[in-house]
């Protein structure tokens, strides 16, 4: 039997399958090349081989897209008629938990895998990403950590995991670990994105643009070639190029290198377009056309409900774009998903509608019903997913609300709140001094 690049015995006798396998491996760690195309030749050399069928079905499942739906189930039928190690069923056990919705049952068996087998980095890796989904920022980095127990600096691997301990460290507010940590990853591989994205969110957090972009910026030559993650980082940029007021540099980051296509409908790609023009239009940057295109591209999507978090961005770019009754489309489809049962129906019921609630409340210019729809949704917001960096939309959608509604009360709250988490940032203060601007509350 032989064992992968991390030392975890498998399924398969042909050393060419597992070699292809090791450098899918490699790739998914890195965000790198193209993991599908080396598992689909570990296939051709071994179509029995049940580790690469879990991994593609993982892959493919967290992508969060309902296209996806037939390739998945074919990847677990296949891999569950092939020859497969208990930990390996594990792996199809928890993709097939996912791809059914069963998002937190998912994450539970992929961190049983790598908690059985502590040197699997790619069913921790599954399950961090989970974790990410489901808002479970505590597991989000002790997972991670428990793994650590199990790997040495200089073994193959140990880069990539402080990458993922980092970034759990940061979503747990512990800066100071997360950004020593994710420094120590970045420099055994600079090619590591998703090391390089924690110590982004620790600047992001900080509102520290001085940090922030030179680290983005001047490291690109080395994470971004080649890079599938890239979008997120150039994502990470332009935000921080917003929190300066820069909105020239934000909007040639979205041309250049979040949305070059504007044709293209990875959701994942989707999901920080719409973010960051999102802020441009809260901003009253002139968007141009980018708005109808992004609508354009999210269509296929509108009536899937499968992850409320997407549904929200999908309902951000139909506004933008004017599409009153496309997001209002969107929203039904928010609502038939929370009558139903699973973690998206839990995730739309106690977050996703109230929150889209209101953001067309937004879009149709009732501020007051706005502010106080996503206030009181944001609280629980985690529940859906996503990192505070990307949740940070609510507070400036309620903030801006707030203001445009003549809320003054509410506004100097929240942006009180704000200049003192980012006291450095241009943005933050402008929004102090337009709350304190607005005429007093009548007695």
């Amino acid at each position: 039997m032989l064992a992968d690049r991390y030392g975890n015995p498998t399924s398969t006798a042909s050393r060419a399958a597992l070699d292809h396998y090791d450098a899918a491996l490699e790739s998914i760690r890195l965000y790198r090349g193209d993991p599908i195309a080396a598992l689909d030749a570990a296939l051709e050399e071994d179509p029995q081989f049940s580790a690469a069928w879990a991994a593609r079905a993982g892959l493919f499942a967290q992508a969060t897209d309902k296209a996806f739906a037939g390739e998945i189930a074919r990847n677990l039928k296949s891999g569950a008629q092939g020859r497969m190690t208990p930990r390996e069923a594990l792996h199809l056990d928890a993709a097939r938990a996912w791809a059914e919705g069963r998002y937190a049952e998912g994450a539970a068996l992929y961190a049983r895998c790598a908690q059985e087998h502590p040197r699997d980095l790619l069913a921790l890796q599954f399950a961090h990403v989970a974790c990410f989904f489901l808002g479970m920022q505590h597991e989000l980095r002790d997972w991670p950590l428990q793994a650590l127990r199990a790997f040495r600096r200089g073994d193959d691997g140990y880069g990539p995991l402080l990458g993922m301990v980092a970034f759990g460290f940061e979503e747990c507010g512990d800066y100071e670990r997360a950004d020593a940590m994710g420094r120590e990853a970045v420099a055994l591989d600079g090619r590591d994105g998703w090391a390089v994205h924690a110590v982004a969110h620790v600047n992001e957090m900080r509102g520290d643009t001085d940090a922030g972009i030179p680290w983005l910026a001047g490291a690109a030559d080395t994470w971004a070639p080649d890079s599938g993650f890239a979008y997120h980082n150039w994502w990470h940029l332009a935000l921080l190029h917003l929190d300066r007021e820069d909105f020239a540099a934000a909007l040639a980051l979205y041309d250049d290198k979040i949305r070059p296509n504007p044709d293209g409908d990875i959701v994942l790609e989707l999901v920080d377009a719409s973010a960051l023009l999102w802020r441009l239009h809260l901003l009253g940057a002139e968007t141009g056309d980018r708005f109808a295109k992004l609508a354009d591209a999210w269509a296929r999507t509108r009536d899937d409900a499968i992850y409320a978090f997407n549904d929200l961005h999908a309902i951000m770019a139909l506004l933008g774009a004017g599409r009153m009754v496309d997001a209002e489309r969107t929203l039904s489809a928010v609502r038939r998903a929370a009558a139903g049962d699973g973690d998206n129906a839990f995730m739309s019921r106690s977050v996703g509608v109230p929150l889209a609630e209101g953001f067309i409340a937004f879009g149709a210019g009732r501020f007051e019903e706005s502010a106080a729809k996503i206030l009181g949704a944001r609280g629980l917001a985690q529940r859906f997913g996503g990192s505070h960096a990307q949740r940070d939309i609510l507070t400036l959608t309620a903030l801006e609300a707030a203001l445009r509604g003549g809320l003054r009360d509410t506004a100097e709250a929240i942006a009180f709140e704000r200049t003192t988490h980012k006291p450095h940032s241009p943005w933050a203060r402008t929004l102090a001094r337009r709350a304190q601007n607005l005429a007093p509350p009548r007695a």
